[in-house]
C-alpha cells in the first residue's frame, strides 16, 4: 500500500469518526461541549490529509 493509499484509507477513518461524533452531538444535548470540541478536531484533521489541506 503507497502512503497516499493509507493517507486516503486514514481520512475515510477519520470522516466515520466525524460522523459518528455529529450524531452523538445531536443526540446528547447535555454536555457535549468535549464532544464538539473532538469534531473540530477531527475535522482539522480531515482537512489537513486533504488535498486542499
Amino acid at each position: 500500500m503507497s502512503d497516499y493509499e493509507k493517507i486516503g484509507h486514514l481520512r475515510r477513518e477519520l470522516e466515520d469518526i466525524r460522523k459518528d461524533l455529529s450524531q452523538r452531538i445531536d443526540r446528547d444535548t447535555i454536555d457535549n461541549g468535549d464532544l464538539k470540541i473532538l469534531h473540530e478536531r477531527v475535522s482539522r484533521a480531515i482537512k489537513a490529509l486533504s488535498a486542499q489541506g
